[in-house]
């Protein structure tokens, strides 16, 4: 009993021991640890940035360019890196214009001229520290006015010719200033020494009142003023306008030796323009001056009128003969608004809805020639009908032209009997009943000559009417009646 207390007496004692060094060993780890030697480096403070210095232009300077460029000098203890907001403007303190600006210079847009500015920075480091700069200012420059552009680009170009009698003057000028005005004086007349026409002009061209006469030789120049009437005197001009234009009017359709079919042109023909159908007259018209209207006529009678461009009447007549000639006459006239006119005119050969020029187009595009006698002189006694013509040729030539033939002559005291008329036909009548007669006229085929004399072709005309009267005898009187007429 004894060994076994004092073991467990042996036993308590050790740990009691334990636990008293263990606690005084935490104990004494707790107070000493802190104040132990440190192997690593404390954090540093951070500082703000410095205050902004040394600006450009420098504070309270004068006559600064209002194209000036400002700079300032500003670096951070730390090496930091730093931003600027920049203050600027005309009052004070300046309004905030820029944010998080990373360089040390700004350039304004272009400043006003003698003007104060006022200006201020403010750096910031990456640790949103800041250092407020002081309030700057300065004055810009007294603006030196420039005189505007010598007046160049010309128009009409120096030396030119042929220029119209309307034309109007142009010019480019301007300022070196931007923001100065420019007005024009204009000198012009037909002298070396022109005179003042137009003053204040704010445009770059003029227009004379009038126009200008022809063939003539024109002087000008511009004189430019800036508002603050600083002015350059442009070089002397000069030009010549053109010579006048004769007004004149050309039909340009229907043409010549054209055939149309429902105001289309189809083919080329010989000798003869044909107008199958409507068709539209168009006219060209060359004038210096304004056109006051433009007239078409149809044998002589009045279409209609036109008074602009283009100038062109649809025509969609009804047929007419004259005889059996379907020749009608194109007119054209213009009037100027000086009073001057032109003519121009064409004769065609007019069909609608009629057999005939279905059998000439188709003889003339097969054979592009077809047999036909043209004769022209003094007649007696001239008939025709549906199949052909018949006449007395006192003395006429003829001329007679086929695919294989060509023939002419002349004609006295003969009866002659060809085709049907084609073509056109002039023939002025005269004499007792109108049996005398002086023209042309063109038929089908040959002519056929028979040789009898005046006297028997009158006393044959005369007998002939006696009969168609109902006379049954005729006198000598009658007879001799119609030889003395």
């Amino acid at each position: 009993m004894t060994m076994n207390n004092r073991k467990m007496n042996t036993y308590s004692f050790m740990r009691i021991s334990t636990v008293y060094v263990l606690t005084f060993v935490l104990v004494v780890s707790t107070f000493t640890i802190p104040f132990a030697p440190r192997t690593g480096a404390e954090p540093s403070e951070n500082n703000p940035p410095n205050v902004p210095s040394e600006p450009t232009p420098a504070n309270g300077s004068t006559n600064v360019s209002v194209l000036e460029t400002l700079s300032w000098v500003c670096e951070d203890p730390d090496g930091d890196p730093v931003t600027f907001d920049i203050y600027f403007g005309t009052e004070s303190p300046p309004a905030l214009v820029v944010s998080n600006h990373t360089n040390t210079s700004f350039s304004p847009e272009k400043m006003n001229y003698s003007t104060r500015y006022y200006w201020k920075i403010i750096a910031w480091d990456n640790q949103s520290l800041f250092t407020e700069g002081p309030e700057w200012e300065f004055t810009t420059e007294d603006k030196i006015n420039s005189p505007p552009n010598t007046p160049s680009n010309e128009t009409p170009e120096n030396g030119s010719t042929e220029v119209a009698i309307d034309v109007a003057l142009s010019w480019e000028g301007g300022d070196p200033d931007e923001e100065d005005t420019v007005s024009y004086d204009i000198y012009f007349g037909n002298t070396s020494d022109p005179v003042l026409v137009a003053e204040n002009i704010t445009n770059t061209s003029y227009q004379p009142a009038d126009p200008l006469d022809y063939n003539t030789m024109y002087y000008w120049r511009i004189v430019a003023f800036d508002n603050h009437n600083a002015s350059t005197q442009g070089p002397l001009w000069v030009f010549t306008t053109k010579s006048e234009t004769e007004l004149s009017v050309t039909i340009t359709k229907p043409v010549e030796n054209k055939f149309y079919f429902n105001d289309v042109e189809r083919f080329n023909i010989g000798r003869n323009t044909i107008v199958y159908g409507p068709i539209t007259i168009t006219a060209d018209v060359v004038s210096d001056v304004s056109i006051d209207r433009v007239e078409f006529f149809a044998d002589g009678n009045l279409l209609g009128t036109v008074n602009e461009t283009p100038y062109e009447w649809y025509w969609k007549p009804i047929i007419q003969f004259n005889g059996m000639s379907l020749t009608r006459t194109i007119k054209v006239i213009v009037y100027d608004v000086n009073g001057k006119s032109a003519v121009d005119e064409i004769n065609i050969t007019k069909w609608r809805f009629h057999i005939l020029p279905w059998l000439v187009v188709g003889a003339a595009f097969a054979s592009r020639l077809v047999l036909h006698t043209t004769i022209t002189g003094f007649f007696y006694n001239f008939q025709q009908s549906r199949f052909g013509v018949s006449f007395y040729a006192l003395q006429a030539h003829y001329r007679t032209v086929g695919p294989f033939k060509t023939q002419r002559g002349l004609i006295s005291f003969k009866k002659c009997t060809g085709g049907f008329l084609i073509g056109p036909m002039s023939m002025s009548r005269f004499g007792p009943f109108h049996r005398f007669a002086y023209g042309s006229f063109t038929f089908f085929g040959n002519i056929h000559m028979e040789k009898i004399g005046l006297g028997q072709a009158l006393f044959s005309r005369i007998f002939q009417r006696r009969a168609d009267t109902g006379s049954n005898t005729g006198t000598i009187f009658s007879i001799l009646r119609a030889l003395r007429s």
